[in-house]
């Protein structure tokens, strides 16, 4: 029989196609709507999964949040000498104290008396804190939820030591009312809910408010059981009714990692979104295959022309974006030079006039510290009329400037500025930072701040693995200077050129902080 081309496009050979098409069709949506219903439930299972994860991360990371004044009180015992500890323990009791979340904080050094950090704490109150120091004068750490009058309280305590043998014992007391405010306004999780309680059951979260220092065990279906985890995994899962939507969910139980607090988290996600899923993938399944099947022969059709003609305009587009990258390199560039010039000009004639004015009254007070001003001084300058090339430094090279800086600046000021360098990544050193960048942070926050002997202005230099963090005391002046914001700008310039979304700004509890990305060069 010959081979002839009209016996494979006649009508009863399209015929064919069209049933054998159909048959394969139906065959595989039903074999494919099987696999992807197994695949829909493993994948919300994992989702569900990777949820509880990342909600359990979340929560004990807000939680924590509220533990960290334990290494403000250390640092300030590690710090303080026996004169004056009472009076720094009393500028932290009294900072910490503004959180509107803390309803009572107190301290005792030794056996002297309790010291509060609001003034208008009730004797009720005191009586109650007096009698909890008593029960729990050789403890460690506390950390357990307590009514205290009308509120419940999450009360934290913890007692520390220091190398003489001095003994601080600090608590606070967090409201729960105004932490459930709290975390609805920062939790956005619309598919789920969580709450969190703690061993013997008191409700500490809740969504619901009405369930806060409530026994989760007499008001929902929760069981003691549903704490007891497998040997391999480190979480519980049941369907069950829940209490707060009135309907069946997928609850996991998860210990919450918050450091001396044995407390569990609940997420959990109503059931009836997972069947929808299913049923709609089902659904969308079938109706894609049909329309596959019909659209087959038009997509191969214009396949290859489309391809030709993409690849085309692909050629150009790519052409026209390559061209449009190298402008934008040049523009971003153009612009940090223009920036980094003028604010060396604003630097240079201010700076050097208020340098040569301390420079002329140490020479006739003292020698030694002018000759090592003077040399300072030069160094600077010659450092500032040699910007590099790319406007990025080495971190050691801008290091060593700001220490020269800082010099300076302290010979001017004497008392009124403090200045402290930690280094918590030697490595870090080696790679770069924008040029002057250490100054302009420096630069504004004394031209911004007043710095007085009784106040001094107190910056920290902290550099990471990954970033430098400094930050300042706010001490904002009454009649605050006009700013061109030069500096800043041109920081943020040059860490777009190098796509670096990382660095900002921002002003928190009393303090301006500045966080600048390293920018790692491979050679």
């Amino acid at each position: 029989m010959k081979f002839r081309l009209k016996n494979i496009t006649s009508r009863r050979a399209f015929l064919i196609y069209v049933i054998a098409s159909i048959l394969i069709t139906v065959s595989a949506v039903y074999i494919l709507s099987n696999l992807i219903t197994d695949l829909t439930e493993k994948a919300n299972d994992d989702a569900s999964l990777r949820t509880l994860v990342k909600k359990q991360e979340f929560m004990s990371e807000e939680f924590s949040k509220f533990l960290e004044q334990e290494k403000k009180i250390q640092h300030v015992l590690e710090i303080s000498s026996p004169a004056n500890l009472q009076n720094n323990l009393q500028l932290m009791s009294l900072l910490h104290a503004n959180n509107r979340l803390v309803e009572n904080n107190w301290f005792q050094i030794n056996e002297n008396p309790i010291q509060y950090g609001k003034k208008d704490i009730s004797n009720e109150t005191k009586n109650d804190l007096k009698t909890f120091l008593l029960q729990n004068k050789n403890a460690k750490h506390i950390s357990i939820v307590v009514r205290q009058g009308k509120e419940l309280v999450w009360r934290i305590f913890f007692r520390l030591v220091s190398d003489d043998n001095t003994v601080v014992k600090y608590g606070y007391d967090i409201n729960l009312r105004l932490l459930h405010t709290y975390f609805s306004k920062i939790d956005k999780t619309a598919s789920n809910y969580a709450f969190v309680f703690d061993k013997k059951g008191t409700c500490v979260y809740h969504p619901e408010a009405a369930f806060i220092g409530k026994n989760i065990f007499k008001i929902s279906s929760f069981v003691s059981s549903d704490t007891i985890f497998k040997k391999n995994e480190d979480f519980a899962k049941r369907i069950t009714m829940s209490e707060f939507l009135k309907l069946d969910v997928i609850r996991y139980t998860q210990k919450l990692d918050v450091k001396n607090s044995n407390w569990f988290i609940c997420v959990n996600f109503p059931k009836i979104f997972v069947d929808e899923n299913v049923a709609v993938i089902k659904r969308y399944s079938t109706l894609t295959y049909s329309i596959t099947t019909i659209m087959l022969l038009l997509i191969f059709y214009l396949f290859s022309y489309a391809n030709r003609r993409a690849y085309r305009e692909k050629g150009i587009v790519i052409q026209e974006k390559n061209k449009l990258l190298v402008e934008n390199e040049k523009i971003i560039k153009e612009k940090a030079l223009i920036q980094l010039q003028q604010l060396k000009e604003q630097i240079n004639p201010h700076f050097l006039f208020n340098s040569l004015n301390s420079l002329y009254m140490l020479i006739g007070s003292d020698i030694k510290v002018a000759q090592k001003f003077t040399l300072n001084l030069s160094r600077i300058y010659r450092y500032l009329i040699d910007p590099p090339e790319k406007n990025i430094v080495p971190l050691k090279d801008e290091l060593l400037f700001i220490e020269k800086y800082i010099f300076l600046q302290q010979t001017r000021f004497k008392e009124e500025l403090f200045f402290s360098i930690e280094i918590e990544n030697e490595a870090a050193l080696n790679k770069h930072i924008p040029y002057l960048a250490f100054q302009i942070v420096v630069e504004n926050a004394i031209k911004h701040n007043t710095a007085t002997q009784e106040s001094p202005l107190t910056t920290k230099i902290l550099i990471t693995e990954d970033q430098v963090i400094i930050s300042n005391t706010l001490q904002k002046k009454l009649t605050a200077e006009p700013s061109t914001k030069f500096g800043l700008n041109y920081l943020k310039s040059i860490y777009n050129y190098y796509l670096k979304t990382e660095f900002k700004t921002s002003e928190k509890d009393g303090y301006f902080v500045c966080i600048l990305p390293l920018i790692s060069i491979h050679s």
